[in-house]
């Protein structure tokens, strides 16, 4: 069965509730937690089934109200089992932000086992002055079994329209066996590829931190006109891309305080 999830949040006496909810197994939300701050709700997203299996769709609609504070946290990594009967999983999420909304979606960790296919295609509606924060990592597959981009395919796009301007069209398609994922403009001899996108008008990132590069790790930053960043990492070492993606969670926490 297809997994569906429906979240509405809402502002009620200056603080950020969870109004609607509405799921359908294997997707499932946790109530809503207050971590550091009373304006700030998070909630975690649950898969119960441990993955999609060829032909499965997981699709999210999540709308936030006037000056909503949100945090997502998927509770662990999006796992595509083989699509033996030729059916590519399929992930949908469709974000609508209102007037200075505040969507925060941790970690989106995609792990593509060995003769899998994934799509996903990612949606985001939002204001001028509502904000967008998203981080995502494409695993190469199970590595502690030897399987670096022996899947199918995979193909993540992420849409962003900032009132009726489309402000982000990001596409990344791989499919190890028909394209060399390891030549020098696609992976290279990276195993990891992350994204992180930091759709803000009042942040504002010191431009020589965040663009570096070295043997096993590197990192460049692209401007989005003037709403925001695109940080995106190629690296074989995935703590240091995590831990650097807290930095950049650190930056926009202090920024929106």
């Amino acid at each position: 069965m297809d997994g569906k999830l429906e979240l509405y949040f809402t502002l009620r006496n200056q603080k950020t509730l969870m109004k609607d909810v509405y799921n359908q197994p294997p997707l499932k939300a946790s109530r809503g937690l207050y971590v550091d701050n009373p304006d700030d709700i998070t909630v975690y997203l649950m898969e119960s089934s441990g993955g999609l299996v060829a032909g499965d769709t997981n699709g999210y609609r999540i709308r936030l109200d006037e000056g909503t504070n949100v945090t997502l946290h998927p509770q662990a990594a999006t796992k595509v089992y083989p699509a033996y009967n030729g059916n590519p999983s399929r992930q949908q999420v469709d974000i609508e932000l209102a007037e200075q909304a505040s969507l925060t979606w941790k970690r989106e960790e995609v792990i593509p086992f060995a003769e899998s296919a994934f799509q996903s295609h990612t949606k985001v509606t939002m204001k001028e002055d509502s904000h967008f924060y998203w981080e995502e990592i494409l695993y190469p597959g199970r590595e502690k079994r030897g399987e670096r981009f022996t899947f199918e395919k995979c193909h993540t796009q992420l849409e962003v329209w900032m009132e009726d301007d489309c402000l982000v069209y990001d596409s990344l398609r791989f499919e190890p066996s028909r394209q060399d994922v390891k030549h020098f403009g696609v992976m290279g001899d990276y195993h990891f590829i992350a994204s992180v996108w930091l759709i803000d008008r009042e942040i504002v990132l010191e431009e020589e931190k965040w663009n570096h590069s070295s043997k096993e790790h590197q990192v460049s930053m692209t401007r989005l006109r003037d709403a925001g960043y695109l940080i995106r990492f190629l690296s074989n070492d995935l703590p240091r891309v995590k831990k650097e993606m807290d930095q950049l969670e650190y930056i926009k926490c202090l920024s929106q305080n």
